[in-house]
């Protein structure tokens, strides 16, 4: 199989840390591409135009990350990330779309950032901004009730790195936003969680260099 994605210094993707999780290392071939390059193939591989894609032996492309994380998920026989049915698979669900959407919203900050000031929206990033706490604050509730690793904490883990990651850049760039933000303060019980989770190796542990 291959997997299409961007590899970015500092920061482990959630399908490398589901990859490494599953063992799946030696059954991927990756490969770093930049959906905003006017010479990538992505888009006749994947309609949609965005990584993560994952190319099946068969040829069969699947894109979306959470059809590439369940899909992925089925390939193992350690304890699954994915519940398999019942209230807790869409409790588990809930959460990981959650963080899927911290992330997505914090994506539409960072290209905001790339308008000339002029430009900027104003209305649009403080509109954002405020999703992102009202994400960041279920979390925290969110978080008493983790146990086993699922597919939400992984997520929840890919997330929140990103901010932090990418936190300097995008409030140097958006104004109102301060570059030393820190989603930890009044959030405890989601920053001790978050501390423990992401030393975990799998975290640790690209497929590519950046």
């Amino acid at each position: 199989m291959q997997l299409l994605y961007t590899p970015i210094a500092g920061y482990v993707h959630t399908v490398e840390a589901l990859i490494n999780y599953a063992g799946l290392r030696d059954r991927i071939e990756p490969v770093a591409t930049r959906p905003f390059e006017a010479t990538t193939p992505l888009p006749a591989i994947n309609p949609i135009g965005k990584v993560p894609t994952l190319v099946l032996d068969d040829g069969e492309a699947l894109y979306g990350g959470p059809v590439i994380y369940e899909y992925l998920d089925s390939l193992h026989h350690r304890p699954p990330l994915f519940p398999p049915a019942g209230r807790q698979r869409y409790t588990v669900l809930r959460k990981a779309w959650l963080a899927d959407a911290l992330f997505d919203t914090f994506v539409q900050l960072i290209i905001e950032g790339w308008l000339y000031p002029e430009r900027i929206r104003q209305d649009h990033v403080d509109r954002c901004w405020g999703k992102l706490q009202a994400m960041l604050g279920q979390m925290e509730t969110d978080c008493r009730a983790y146990g086993a690793l699922d597919i939400a904490q992984l997520r929840g883990v890919g997330a929140l790195s990103f901010i932090d990651l990418k936190m300097g850049q995008v409030g140097g760039q958006l104004p109102g936003l301060d570059p030393d933000y820190d989603w930890r303060i009044g959030r405890s019980r989601l920053a001790g969680w978050y501390a423990a989770l992401s030393a975990e190796p799998l975290f640790r542990e690209p497929l590519l260099p950046a």
